[in-house]
């Protein structure tokens, strides 16, 4: 049946009137075949109508059965092959899809193990490198060590100087140097601090308390 809104639908105005008014879809608009209510009687040309069955010539039918068993067979034939070629396409398709993903995973491990390898190199050379600057920084640290420890010893030295230099006797006090000495009491038990601090005994602490 001629349908007028359908045609419409589809030229290009129509379209276009609807793409202007923004509708994706254009309406679902089918043919329909209108026919004669349920409660209406059989048509008069019809009433009495009696179908005629059709004729049916025994050789044409023996030769269109066998035509048509025929063709069933090759059809079956055809579908069978067909199938067999799309399951080998499909086993070759599949060994070569392995073939391909054993080669990329090859191509991916060679590809990390080079990396692995550079990032390995690198990580070597930094600690390397980090190990001989904390040498460095070790050996630093102990030479301003002793060059601390040898200044106070020079000090200390030079303080002991000092003081021996205050308590030297003169040749003519030598007498007067030996008589305090034999009154006085000697304390050898005495400490030296690293600052060049002496520290006194008890016995020098009590003579001059």
């Amino acid at each position: 049946m001629f349908c007028p809104l359908r045609n419409l639908i589809k030229s290009s105005i129509a379209q276009r009137i609807l793409l202007e008014n923004n509708i994706k879809k254009p309406p679902m608009v089918n043919s329909v075949r209108f026919r004669k209510p349920r409660w209406l009687p059989i048509a008069k040309s019809k009433e009495f109508y009696v179908r005629k069955p059709t004729p049916v010539i025994p050789e044409e039918a023996e030769e269109l059965y066998m035509r048509y068993s025929k063709y069933r067979a090759d059809v079956a034939s055809i579908r069978l092959f067909l199938k067999e070629q799309l399951s080998q396409k499909s086993v070759n398709f599949m060994e070569k899809q392995g073939k391909d993903d054993a080669a990329d995973f090859k191509l991916m491990e060679e590809q990390v193990k080079d990396y692995n390898n550079e990032v390995a190199a690198f990580r070597q050379e930094r600690q390397k490198q980090e190990v001989q600057a904390e040498q460095e920084r070790i050996e630093k640290v102990v030479q301003k060590q002793q060059e601390e420890r040898l200044k106070r010893t020079l000090e200390a030295e030079k303080k002991l100087e000092r003081i021996k230099a205050a308590s030297f006797i003169h040749p003519n006090d030598l007498d007067q140097a030996i008589e305090i000495m034999l009154d006085s009491r000697a304390d050898y038990n005495f400490a030296v601090t690293n600052s060049g601090e002496v520290i006194p005994g008890r016995i020098c602490l009590q003579t001059a308390l």
